[in-house]
């Protein structure tokens, strides 16, 4: 045992086209990726620091030989959990109806175990979407944990914010108006629990692990590393502050965080332009990579970091991971999807 107590450290693998899409950007579709150099850059900083990661996966992503080359670099880390992130990252899973959530969630596990051989156990929804037919395909599909929770104080703001600066407009805009929740999420609870499904129409009563997003204990303010990477840019001395005014009051208060990262925490605005509206990209790359060692060798001193999968399971020593399939045991799906086109978009 180290002594420190159980964290997760996670990351929403979004690729650029998620971004432009949500921003209302009408060439969407005919963006490049940044997932090589993204993911390098990722892999190369967590396994010097030897930091574990559980990376949630866009179905998506899955369809072009050299997003998943790039994905294959997480191999490289010394653990890694792939995670379900939905087919097409639309973060109004709210408001769809009950088969377009269940093909959003089991084409992209199929397409997870055939590219991977890991059966995923675990899902958060974009924009940290999880309405109640979210929570009954993945107790189908045997998942052990949902992520989606982000019980922030200041989700109405993130929202107006997001809104202000997207181009997205009619019925996705309306649908838009609902992310991240109200200001009800902030009481949800900080840290792991185990959530009933009963009340979502299991009529047996399974449970299922909540891991939700860690804010700053009382205040409800973000601690990720996006949040932490907008503060920085301004002030790369208070966004240091703040963080180690967060992890010590998570240690204070016995909260076991559960840390959130994205790709543009890793790259700088000489990187990509098309990315100069997210938060923090500002910075050049040198220094936010300077910024994000520090705030993540921080982290691994302070807390013994986990996968997601193995936080849960510590709590919850019941849990099994499934077995890695072989290549030859992996099974053999179509990338090519026969959903609904309105589904894809």
């Amino acid at each position: 045992m180290s002594g420190r107590p159980s964290a997760s450290l996670s990351l929403d693998l979004d690729n650029k086209w998620a971004y432009l899409r949500a921003a209302g950007r009408e060439d969407w579709e005919a963006c490049d990726s940044y997932f090589e150099i993204a993911i390098e850059r990722i892999v190369n900083l967590l396994g010097e620091l030897g930091l574990p990661l559980t990376v949630f996966l866009v179905g998506r992503d899955l369809l072009r030989d050299e997003d998943v080359s790039a994905i294959e670099m997480f191999d490289r880390l010394s653990n890694w959990e792939p995670g379900n992130h939905s087919l097409n990252h639309l973060p109004w899973l709210h408001t769809m109806a009950d088969q377009e959530i269940q093909d959003e969630i089991e084409v992209t596990h199929d397409r997870i175990l055939a590219k991977t051989g890991i059966h995923p156990v675990g899902f958060r929804g974009p924009g940290f979407s999880c309405p109640d037919e979210v929570l009954r395909v993945l107790d189908r599909l045997d998942y052990q944990y949902d992520a989606s929770v982000f019980p922030t104080s200041m989700a109405p703001i993130a929202r107006a914010v997001f809104l202000a600066r997207t181009k997205l407009r009619g019925e996705q805009r309306e649908k838009a108006k609902k992310l991240y929740g109200g200001f009800a999420a902030m009481r949800n609870p900080n840290q792991p629990y185990m959530r009933t499904l009963a009340s979502v129409g299991n009529a047996d009563g399974t449970n299922m692990w909540e891991v939700p997003v860690t804010v700053l204990p009382i205040l409800r303010t973000p601690v990720h590393f996006s949040y932490l990477n907008f503060v920085a840019q301004s002030s790369v001395p208070l966004a240091k502050t703040y963080f180690r005014m967060a992890l010590a009051t998570c240690r204070r208060l016995g909260v076991t965080p559960s840390l959130l990262l994205h790709p543009p925490d890793f790259l700088g605005c000489e990187d990509d332009t098309d990315m100069a509206y997210f938060p923090g990209m500002k910075m050049r790359a040198a220094a936010k990579l300077e910024f994000m060692r520090w705030a993540l060798a921080l982290f691994a001193k302070q807390f013994d970091v986990k996968t997601m999968f193995d936080q849960v399971s510590q709590l919850d020593p019941t849990l099994k991971r499934p077995p890695k399939l072989m290549a030859s045991q992996r099974p053999v799906v179509s990338l090519s999807s026969s959903l609904n086109p309105d589904v894809l978009l």
